[in-house]
């Protein structure tokens, strides 16, 4: 996979069709991604234009755009980025499905649910064994975002999905169902290259990569761009990765060496490293411990900020819906979110958590307190979709 060649704003305005002032102001307007040289001029990758043209060329019916957070290494904060950015989305007014792919159920866990006590999860969706529209399995939260959640059954998805002929296709077929109702949808993959995570790639217009600074992590980042490359030729020409995030970063000269590694190793494969970094806290663990997510409940901290900024990168990235919200984002005044303070209603079961994980999220046991309003995965603030919001 690679960005191809950069290209002068008058080479960019010939294949956009416009002049090379428009092409200035593409740029200026950070809706077209640009490099400056040691000149001080502009250059621009022609994946980045061939993105730009594939956002110009999008119906406007089209609906969400598709984003999964994706690396087959686990405890990289691939759930935490998922929800948080799903609620600071909400927060900016966007309309946000978030997609618990992951059996582990960390997701539907920190937006308040059991995952062993939801009616139908994601997984039960794909299977079609029965059929279940995406109406019964999304679920409103707290929090902000919708759920489509998961448990531990969707282990199960390989074997459950063996022979089929549609089983790669079967989430962009659930997804399109709902598609039209949302801005975006994130969605949150298991650390692993299994069939529910190829489903995310068949899904996904977009790929958001995070990834730790450890040699380890940076260096098993080929076998999943190789992944992503696969998916794009085989079943989703539209596939672009948006970036990558460092995250749980401490200030260390060994973090500094590894981050130059990840930045100048990644630009030779093309792809795009966000300037936010995700610093390393035991406050995500506390929050995890709590059900809840950072966004919500420490609002005005500093971790909640680097994800308003990472946002706001990614946002200008895709180039969607939310562009013009950015300076939302950017502003540390009321934010909206500021009233929710992670607490839920006395009707959540219990659940035996485990120390938190790396990922930022507390391990969840297997058993919870039968008889709660979460029994059935519903609850009076966080109830089944059943239909355009």
């Amino acid at each position: 996979m690679t960005r191809g060649k950069l290209l002068k704003p008058s080479e960019v305005a010939e294949r956009l069709g416009v002049d090379a002032g428009t092409v200035g102001r593409y740029i200026r307007d950070k809706r077209l991604p640009a490099i400056y040289t040691a000149g001080g001029h502009h250059r621009v990758y022609e994946a980045d234009v061939d993105a730009f043209l594939a956002r110009v060329e999008r119906p406007r019916d089209a609906g969400a755009i598709i984003i999964a957070l994706i690396n087959q290494k686990g405890g990289v904060g691939k759930t935490t980025a998922t929800a948080n950015l799903g609620v600071l989305m909400h927060e900016i007014g966007l309309r946000v499905l978030v997609v618990d792919l992951d059996p582990q159920g960390s997701l539907t866990w920190s937006l308040g649910y059991q995952p062993d006590s939801v009616q139908h999860t994601i997984f039960d969706a794909i299977k079609g064994e029965p059929e279940i529209p995406m109406s019964e399995v999304i679920m409103r939260t707290e929090a902000g975002p919708d759920l489509a959640s998961n448990n531990i059954l969707a282990t199960q998805a390989d074997r459950a999905l063996f022979g089929k002929v549609t089983w790669g296709t079967r989430l962009t077929h659930l997804l399109g169902e709902v598609r039209k109702h949302y801005d975006y949808i994130l969605l949150d993959c298991a650390p692993n290259l299994n069939s529910l995570t190829v489903n995310a790639l068949h899904a996904a217009d977009y790929a958001v990569i995070p990834t730790q600074l450890e040699m380890l992590s940076v260096n098993g980042l080929r076998e999943l761009l190789q992944r992503i490359e696969e998916a794009r030729k085989e079943a989703n020409a539209r596939l672009r990765v948006a970036g990558a995030v460092a995250m749980m970063v401490q200030h260390a000269n060994s973090n500094r060496e590894v981050e130059q590694i990840l930045r100048e190793g990644l630009d030779e494969w093309g792809i795009r490293v966000f300037q936010t970094v995700i610093k390393r806290s035991t406050q995500y663990g506390t929050v995890a411990n709590r059900q809840g997510v950072m966004a919500s409940m420490n609002p005005r901290g500093e971790h909640t900020q680097a994800y308003r900024h990472l946002l706001a990168e990614l946002l200008q990235t895709v180039g969607g819906p939310g562009v013009e919200r950015i300076p939302m984002l950017e502003s540390t005044g009321n934010t909206g979110a500021s009233t929710s303070t992670g607490t839920r209603g006395s009707g959540r079961g219990t659940a035996n958590t485990a120390a938190s994980s790396d990922d930022g999220v507390a391990a969840v046991g297997a058993t919870s307190t039968a008889g709660t309003a979460r029994a059935t995965g519903v609850s009076a603030s966080a109830r089944p979709l059943g239909g355009e919001r």
